[in-house]
């Protein structure tokens, strides 16, 4: 796991009107590089002791009644699962709130988690880290994790790298693993005076009551997936993005279609997609707008291994991918413009009006990675190429006349244009087509058919899909309102470098913020 992000987060398998230049994901601003952990994991509960998992339902009810917080746990959990008992997952909360109200650390920790993904109860990232706290006070190692973790971002608690590094290394000398990997990187934002305050115990949080944890205790397991976003490092700090890197962002997303037809088993490098099949695949990817799929073929051009190298196509994948908001694209772009040749090839392919050298060269304006040509100039290579049926040109051109970017805004020709792309079998213009439709609908619109077909691109790997969905359960557009559905789609096109939905992760969490010292931000 990397620290090069600041979202923390628990994830389960588990709004307002938006400004019309975020529907293309024009937020090319965000070079965020990092390393993520998958967000699409199932959970784990942990179940503190065997002799209350082996007691009969009516027994476990009876002991429960008592105000036994173990048997309450265990019930709860029971009703959670549906493990030999009819799942309620209402009724489970209310028997591990129980129980946590005992300081039962496994209860707390559950509740927090419940808390967090709004399972069975109101949304609530707060009390799920008091939760947390609580059992991280209580000396459970996952728990010091999770705290730590939290202070890594602003979300819930304000950032500071200090208590990080106090919780997260005491989960790591309680042997927790990923504690371990993740001190290493959280050790060089901290000073030496402060590292040796802690080695020799000689610092304290005013709130840290620990406490030997119960023997019960000891095995909990962790039940998500934390990830950090920080979009304001520096894209300097990084010095090469890997092939296994890239494949990693792409088999992460957790997608149906990419776990039965690319079967990687793991592998690293580029020539895994050395297969047609599987280039195939990327390209239908790409087409939905995944920006991962749209990396991976810019690298497979640009090596050339397995279809003719290309540098030019390579960067027209690597600009499309930055367009929607890759920092991997847009570090590999930057790489790719510097080598020699690379202008040489560039200029002789304008000068023959070839459509992919004209967006290219737009692209590069537009991302500020290149200053030589006027915004005219620009839009007027965007328009040649469009001009040539250049799908991904007309895309972009049809985005800025949504947005009245270079050009003088008017959404209908943006549309028609996204039409006329939609034509030529664009699926990236069918998703803005929808969403456009969806950002600028009343709740009374019928929009089933364009939320289903955003549901499906979602699940294909479109991040305009994503955060268009997060907008469709934070508003009610469609389907039922549901702000923990909306607070996950949300974070999970956050965690792929989105940082307008990052900052909409933000908003909802600022609006339940509660107005004291231990979630101020300011």
């Amino acid at each position: 796991m990397s620290l090069k992000s600041s979202l923390a987060f628990i994830v389960i398998t588990i709004y307002f009107f938006l400004p019309v230049d975020l529907l293309a994901q024009d937020t090319t601003k965000s070079l965020a590089f990092k390393k993520n952990r998958p967000y699409r994991n199932n959970p784990y509960f942990y179940q503190p002791d065997l002799s209350y998992q082996l007691l009969q339902q009516f027994k476990l009810v009876q002991i429960a009644n008592t105000g036994d917080p173990l048997a309450q746990h265990e019930l709860g959990l029971r009703l959670l699962t549906g493990e030999g008992i009819a799942a309620d997952t209402v009724t489970a909360v209310y028997w591990i709130k129980k129980a946590a109200s005992q300081k039962l650390t496994s209860a707390l920790y559950n509740y927090g988690i419940m808390l967090v993904n709004g399972w069975g109860t109101d949304w609530n990232p707060f009390d799920a880290y008091d939760n947390f706290l609580q059992a991280a006070q209580s000396g459970m190692k996952e728990a010091q994790y999770v705290v730590g973790v939290l202070y890594t971002d602003n979300l819930i608690v304000k950032r500071d790298w200090n208590k990080s590094y106090y919780w997260i290394k005491k989960s790591s000398e309680a042997g927790y693993e990923p504690a371990k990997e993740v001190l290493r990187e959280v050790e060089p934002r901290v000073s030496i005076s402060f590292k040796d305050s802690v080695n020799e115990n000689k610092f304290v949080l005013s709130d840290d009551s620990s406490s030997k944890q119960d023997e019960q205790d000891s095995n909990i397991k962790p039940s998500f997936g934390l990830v950090f976003i920080d979009f304001d490092l520096q894209s300097d700090t990084v010095q090469n993005i890997s092939d296994e890197v890239i494949i990693s962002d792409l088999t992460r997303l957790d997608i149906q279609l990419i776990k039965d037809s690319l079967k990687l088993n793991n592998d690293s490098l580029i020539s895994a997609f050395y297969d047609s099949d599987k280039i195939t695949l990327l390209n239908n990817l790409a087409e939905y707008g995944s920006h991962e799929a749209q990396t991976i073929l810019g690298k497979l051009y640009q090596d050339g291994g397995f279809v003719a190298k290309n540098k030019l196509l390579a960067a027209e994948f690597y600009i499309r991918a930055t367009i929607l908001d890759s920092p991997r694209g847009a570090f590999l772009l930057w790489k790719l413009i510097r080598e020699d040749d690379f202008y040489n090839t560039l200029n002789d392919a304008v000068q023959l009006d070839d459509p992919t050298a004209q967006f290219v060269w737009y692209g590069l304006k537009k991302l500020g990675y290149d200053n030589r040509l006027t915004d005219k100039d620009a839009i007027d290579l965007l328009q040649k190429a469009a001009a040539q049926n250049h799908v991904p040109a007309i895309i972009e051109l049809g985005f800025n006349f949504f947005t009245g970017k270079y050009v003088a805004q008017d959404k209908q020709k943006g549309i028609n244009l996204w039409k006329q792309a939609e034509n030529f079998k664009s699926i990236e213009a069918s998703v803005r087509i929808a969403a456009s439709k969806i950002f600028e609908s009343n709740l009374n619109d019928n929009l089933q058919s364009e939320v289903a077909f955003i549901e499906k691109s979602e699940m294909t790997g479109s991040i305009l899909a994503q955060f268009t969905l997060a907008h469709c359960y934070e508003s009610g557009i469609g389907v039922a309102k549901n702000l923990p559905n909306a607070v996950k789609y949300y974070r999970n096109a956050a965690q792929r470098g989105n940082q307008y939905a990052f900052e909409q992760l933000k908003r909802l969490y600022d609006n339940l913020r509660p107005k004291t010292e231990t979630f101020k931000m300011d």
